[in-house]
């Protein structure tokens, strides 16, 4: 993973399990996936913030110059080898905002980790650690309100109870037109993960080998999966506002999150999934018999 400099992070993102880490994740087996080791694309993260709000924008660019260490050592933290996504959490977050000058009022989705995600009954993950971060920064107390992924944004613009998105959230222009960004502090790339023994793809060394064998599939070989209305669908079935022209031959099929994704691939219904880098780091070593 590369160091966080100034207010810019590029590393690797996000996975998460059913309804909690902690009830899907086993480590320590053997290993049932892999992760195809091509970059299909770069996008950037950053935190959403009401339209016009710049008091709120520049104070989150503010607090991502002010403490980059601490940032990184938290990406450092939950991106280590080995790591034990189940060993980290906060059980005194609040989840439900009693509009309060004093709180900072998070939309996200904990189904995304490392970045995002519950550990029984804890909040945890990257953001949401440099969520409390910020809140601290702020002189505020943290709320976190889970919903589904492609709520989070809406949420923000048109409710008056969320101060800030905070979801692995990828900056595009059609999103910009109803929030606005802070400064990015990631940059992720979408990834293929397939069952062990699966050799579809090797030898493929570069994204446009990958595309290429992509346009070929059919059948059963051409279903593939995801967490929905993530990067990785609008991938697969295209998406101007993120540049992605799409595969007309390939059936994506959306999952609450990645872990579902995977296990129905492991139950034969799917032949790969398709996830940011971290998620596909985090499925391969969290996914073991």
């Amino acid at each position: 993973m590369k160091k966080l400099t100034a207010f810019i992070m590029t590393a690797i993102i996000a996975v998460l399990a059913c309804l909690s880490f902690a009830s899907c994740a086993k480590t320590g087996g053997e290993a049932l996936l892999k992760t195809v080791p091509v970059a299909l694309s770069n996008e950037q993260y950053a935190f959403a913030v009401k339209k016009g709000d710049t008091e709120m924008k520049t104070s989150v660019n503010a607090f991502f110059k002010a403490k980059a260490d601490e940032i990184n050592a938290i990406f450092e933290k939950y991106t280590a080898d080995g790591v034990d996504l189940t060993s980290f959490g906060d059980d005194t977050i609040k989840t439900s905002p009693t509009g309060a000058e004093n709180e900072l009022v998070v939309a996200t989705n904990l189904d995304f980790a490392p970045f995002e995600y519950t550990n029984g009954n804890k909040i945890a993950g990257i953001d949401m650690e440099i969520a409390k971060l910020l809140a601290d920064y702020l002189g505020k107390t943290l709320v976190v309100v889970n919903m589904e992924f492609d709520a989070v944004l809406t949420s923000l613009a048109t409710k008056d109870e969320y101060d800030i998105g905070i979801a692995g959230l990828t900056i595009t222009p059609d999103r910009a037109e109803t929030v606005d960004f802070s400064d990015p502090y990631f940059g992720a790339a979408q990834y293929i993960v397939v069952k062990k023994d699966d050799t579809t793809f090797d030898g493929l060394d570069t994204a446009e080998k990958i595309e290429a064998k992509l346009k070929e599939l059919t059948g059963s070989a051409a279903k593939c999966g995801g967490q929905k209305a993530t990067t990785s669908q609008f991938y697969i079935e295209g998406n101007a506002d993120f540049g992605f022209p799409g595969f007309s031959n390939l059936k994506f099929s959306g999952y609450k999150s990645a872990a579902l994704a995977a296990n129905d691939m492991l139950n034969g219904n799917l032949a790969f999934v398709v996830v940011d880098e971290a998620t596909a780091k985090a499925l391969v070593s969290s996914i073991t018999n």
